[in-house]
């Protein structure tokens, strides 16, 4: 189905809710093309539209603020779910020395743990600036500075492609570094209920704003970027330092270049393509294994091409 056939279909069954948006606004690495958007703001419409895509064997891409995406830049002919208004909500509800917050997969991970952090509740100061959502967060088991969203979670409600709703708790998660469960099943990460400590106010806002400073000091924010290209090897070497050991550094194709200032980010420094990206990453993975016998696996996760509008 092209996207003028998706388009038309979508807005048929689900009228106000699609629109064609480029993927370049949606992705912090500023690439890609068209796509067929369809807004999703409560559980029910999830479980609503997941049947209706199922039934209809259209396939489907969630995305949340693209930090870890690579969309293509001649676009796609998948439709693209944001979830949005109850689905991109939080609160938080105070039991004895812990916090019980509720939030939804589209919840901005920045908002969730300044939130935390003004209230008192800790564990969150690690995501402070991560350009994600929870449900992002929750696929890739997101971590940094020492601990792991998974750490803090209770449960986790998911939407299956047909639309039937799960509730799992944390150990059914299958949570390991950099992956869950939720990467190799097809679903939806719909909510989450979270367990955090009650902690001092000002204490916790001022371990975000050192993990803001420090994010700001080490990595390259200062060009679109989708964080960490590769995954720490099983061996526990620093990817950038294996990428730099290889002379990497500024190495580029097109608009995208290895970062001279962190090795294991890919930027955009001006006019990349997704395919630009690729070839940078399949350079760099072939030096890797051929100078260290390491051979690194990304991070990053790959949206479906497109056909075109015809």
């Amino acid at each position: 189905m092209t996207r003028r056939e998706l388009l038309a279909v979508l807005t048929n069954e689900f009228p106000g809710r699609c629109r064609v948006a480029d993927l370049s606004g949606y992705t912090t690495w500023r690439i890609g093309g068209p796509a067929v958007m369809l807004e999703v703001d409560s559980p029910e419409m999830l479980g609503r539209i997941l049947s209706f895509l199922h039934l209809r064997r259209i396939p489907w891409f969630v995305l949340g603020m693209g930090s870890n995406v690579l969309a293509p830049s001649e676009g796609t002919d998948v439709a693209v779910l944001r979830l949005t208004g109850d689905l991109a909500g939080k609160s938080y509800r105070k039991a004895g020395d812990s916090w019980h917050v509720s939030a939804g997969g589209g919840t901005r991970l920045p908002s969730l743990a300044g939130a935390a952090c003004m209230l008192g509740a800790s564990g969150l100061q690690f995501a402070a600036g991560i350009p994600g959502t929870l449900g992002g967060a929750l696929v890739m088991n997101a971590g940094a500075y020492g601990t792991e969203i998974s750490r803090l979670v209770r449960t986790v409600a998911v939407r299956r492609p047909d639309g039937g709703r799960e509730v799992l708790e944390a150990g059914e998660c299958r949570f390991g570094y950099r992956t869950s469960r939720f990467q190799e099943e097809r679903v939806v990460v719909e909510s989450a209920e979270l367990l955090l400590a009650s902690a001092d106010p000002d204490v916790l806002r001022r371990e975000a704003v050192d993990v803001l400073e420090l994010r700001r000091r080490k990595l390259p924010l200062g060009w679109p970027n989708a964080g960490s290209v590769f995954r720490r090897p099983d061996d526990d070497h620093p990817p950038g330092r294996l990428i730099e050991q290889s002379g990497l550094k500024g190495f580029s194709v097109g608009g995208a270049e290895v970062s001279t200032l962190h090795a294991n980010f890919v930027v955009n420094k001006g006019g990349a393509s997704s395919g630009d990206v690729i070839a940078v990453i399949e350079a760099v993975r072939e030096r890797v294994l051929s100078d260290s016998g390491i051979s690194l696996q990304e991070e990053v996760v790959y949206m479906p091409r497109g056909r075109g509008d015809d």
